[in-house]
């Protein structure tokens, strides 16, 4: 059973006419692109970290409701897009939407008309998740990717076997009003079928708000490579200026989550970064490198493996939720807490919404997005959640929305 990033290197992956191809520079930065996005201003009230000290509240985690909103896609878009995977991103007041590997047909007759190894697409409002304005695979701008290539991407993007792709199953981080930084796998085939990570990559956001210049850059191809734990790669949470940025341990077990920090005006710094070890209960500026699984190392030690998550304060419940889905063949939302976002983390795998799977057996890549219905309510009450549903047309993100109770 093949998820859409796998069935992708079945496609042929030939750029077309219509393909506008990323330029990557050989010095530093490694990759570095810009392009103009639409101007769809989106402002919303961010969550606002502030932990009471008072007990859990809604410890049940049960659900008043749940809404499916469909497909996300751009209803003007004279592109059928099939994509999986993703996240999300606010910056100067817009919010952005990124996703994996995309397969554009043209809608008229099902024409194929190129692949790329991630999109763009921005949120045109709040109530209506679903509905997005696409920004780089469509007829005027090409099928062209977000995230530049570096000069050895670019050199095989258009083969068929031996590619690299860039994936991304999280929300960004945003460093100031017109700033962010986004955690994207690094993968390279080494057939149509079979990939590997070699690690994270750090591509940096910058959002001129009067041009709608989006600027995107990598000062390295690898951020973190295994088995270096992909810090930022599976979730992250900023509180009072400091982020916290979560890793799985992707080489010995998807069970522990490992933790560092590190203020967010100095993030591109990694010599600012610490790294804590829950068995001492520590911070270390030393990166571990590890030979073995450490499994007291790691901040959350769970009894059944992680593939994607999202970690924010929730005012609701006066607590930290890691929202999650489980390994890899899944359908079901399931989430745990603690007061703080070092812990200690509850290990009772609540499922909060189970699902029913497309007709290729499993739902994937599930992620909330709490920057969604938090105004006028309590953040955390409601959530906005996504996931890559497998239908038999091809398999495509789903946007929906969970309400406590």
């Amino acid at each position: 059973m093949f998820r859409l990033h796998e069935l992708i290197a079945l496609v042929t992956y030939i750029a077309c006419a219509l393909c506008e191809p990323i330029q990557a520079r050989d010095a530093t930065p490694v990759a570095s692109t810009a392009y103009s996005i639409p101007s769809i201003v989106t402002p919303a009230r961010a969550t606002s970290p502030q932990y009471s000290q008072s007990p859990l509240q809604h410890s049940s985690f049960a659900v008043a409701s749940t809404a499916n909103f469909g497909k996300m896609a751009d209803p003007s878009n004279t592109y059928t897009l099939f994509r999986d995977g993703g996240g999300s991103c606010t910056i100067a007041n817009r919010t952005l939407w990124l996703f994996c590997d995309t397969l554009a047909y043209r809608s008229s007759d099902g024409r194929y008309m190129g692949a790329a190894s991630n999109s763009i697409s921005l949120a045109t409002n709040f109530s209506q998740p679903a509905v997005l304005t696409d920004a780089s695979s469509t007829p005027a701008t090409g099928i062209r990717p977000a995230i530049p290539w570096t000069s050895a991407e670019a050199a095989v993007a258009g083969s068929t076997s031996q590619r690299y792709a860039l994936w991304v199953y999280t929300n960004c981080i945003p460093t100031g009003n017109n700033t962010a930084v986004h955690f994207w796998l690094v993968n390279k085939f080494s057939s149509v079928t079979s990939h590997r990570t070699l690690g994270n990559t750090m591509a940096q956001y910058t959002l001129d708000p009067m041009t709608n210049q989006f600027t995107v850059t990598r000062n390295s191809q690898i951020t973190f490579a295994p088995p270096t734990y992909g810090y930022g790669s599976f979730a992250n949470v900023v509180v009072n200026g400091v982020a916290y940025l979560y890793g799985l341990d992707t080489v010995y077990s998807r069970n522990d989550v490992h933790l560092a920090k590190v203020p967010v005006n100095t993030i591109t710094d990694l010599s600012t970064w610490q790294y804590y070890n829950a068995s001492s209960q520590t911070w270390n500026s030393t990166m571990p490198i590890p030979n073995a699984r450490q499994q007291s190392a790691a901040v959350i030690q769970n009894s059944i493996p992680f593939s994607s998550g999202t970690i924010f304060f929730s005012e609701y419940h006066n607590a930290f939720l890691l929202v999650f889905f489980d390994n890899w063949a899944d359908s079901t939302f399931r989430v745990l807490s603690a007061p703080s976002p070092v812990g200690p983390w509850t290990t009772n795998n609540i499922a909060i919404w189970a699902m029913t799977p497309g007709p290729r057996g499993y739902d994937y890549g599930g992620v909330a997005h709490p920057i969604y219905y938090t105004n006028g309510a309590q953040a955390g009450k409601s959530l906005m959640l996504h996931y890559s549903y497998q239908n038999t047309s091809g398999t495509y993100t789903v946007a929906s929305q969970l309400t406590f109770a």
